[in-house]
């Protein structure tokens, strides 16, 4: 029996990788009779990629993550899928925090076992700086980028080792070999039916008669709520206070702010961002003529000097700070009891 194919999922972030998901997890019983296992019934495979590389990117231990061997993986995801209905020729696991990982040789024994395939999204280096940003101030699970401005998050940009695309794909090569990667570049223009056909036509499903439809999931917050989530110590947190007061603050941003205050992520001038770009001209360029013979890796053009910038700045004066956030925020936590006090307490 020839080897199943495992598509490897990989982001990079902030390239509708939630929406990717949320479509693949809510789909997953009618994606089976059509050949497609996505395992284990959640969104996103986070906790089975932690342990078969038990390590933060960075290198520091992840306690409380049991070592797994891949073979052990891949025995396990093969036993399911030989118990389904339906025979399964295609496997997907999907994890942006791969993208993050310098070296995905930990991965590379699942070629004996799997014909694997990586899928990898690539945005803009300057849309995606900007949309990173945002994400990061949004959740702030990594307390070093939670609370800077965006001049601070740009001078730490080589920690982001990932958007020099040309040597990140290069690894991937190392590992899988070029003819398994596979690239998609996250531009309208080039992907005309949205992310989420995209990804499904890499993996071979071009008819999603019947399947639950596309969604866009994880949207940004306005550049008014994201400067006062800077401020605000979200990451002393647990998750359920965090996604809580999330939610509180996403209702502010849309029903108290209104449309006419929110803008898009666009932070960096033309001449900022032109400058930026200019870091990856020679990588991208190396990366488009291997993978798609030309010179231009993105074909959009950059925003115009007249496009609005995003104003990341709090009301000038207290009076309007509390009225237009602070009271309105508050009166959502009340309004859902976020606030409540435990029962016997």
């Amino acid at each position: 029996m020839s080897k199943r194919t495992l598509f490897l999922h990989i982001g990079a972030q902030r390239t509708a990788t939630t929406s990717i998901q949320s479509f693949m997890h809510a789909n997953i019983d009618a994606l089976m009779p059509l050949g497609i296992f996505y395992p284990l019934r959640v969104a996103r495979h986070i906790e089975v990629m932690d342990q078969m590389m038990p390590r933060h990117p960075d290198g520091r231990p992840r306690p409380g993550v049991p070592a797994r061997a891949p073979s052990d993986v891949a025995a396990e995801i093969t036993r399911l899928a030989d118990k389904k209905q339906h025979p399964l020729d295609r496997v997907v696991l999907s994890d942006e925090g791969l993208s993050l990982r310098r070296d995905l040789k930990a991965l590379v024994p699942l070629n004996d076992h799997f014909d694997v395939k990586v899928i990898f999204f690539l945005r803009r280096q300057d849309l995606w700086l900007e949309s990173w940003y945002f994400q990061n101030i949004k959740w702030q699970w990594n307390r070093a980028l939670a609370h800077l401005t965006f001049n601070q998050f740009l001078a730490g940009m080589e920690q982001f080792h990932w958007i020099d695309y040309d040597r990140h794909v290069t690894m991937l090569e190392n590992c899988f070999g070029a003819e398994n990667v596979h690239l998609a570049v996250f531009e309208p223009g080039q992907m005309p039916d949205g992310p989420v056909v995209e990804f499904c036509r890499l993996i071979g499903l071009n008819d999603l008669t019947g399947l639950a439809q596309p969604s866009h999931e994880n949207a940004s917050l306005s550049p008014t709520m994201v400067e006062f989530l800077r401020h605000l110590p979200l990451d002393q947190a647990n998750d359920g206070v965090r996604d809580s007061i999330l939610a509180a603050c996403r209702h502010v941003d849309s029903v108290v702010l209104g449309n006419d205050q929110r803008s898009s992520e666009r932070i960096l001038g033309l001449q900022d961002r032109q400058k930026l770009l200019n870091l990856f001209e020679a990588s991208n360029r190396r990366l488009a003529r291997r993978y798609f013979n030309r010179d231009a890796l993105f074909q959009e053009p950059l925003p115009g000097a007249d496009v609005p910038l995003a104003k990341l700045r709090l009301p000038d004066n207290s009076a309007e700070l509390m009225g237009q956030l602070v009271g309105p925020l508050f009166e959502q936590l009340i309004a859902t009891q976020t606030l409540q006090r435990p029962a016997g307490k």
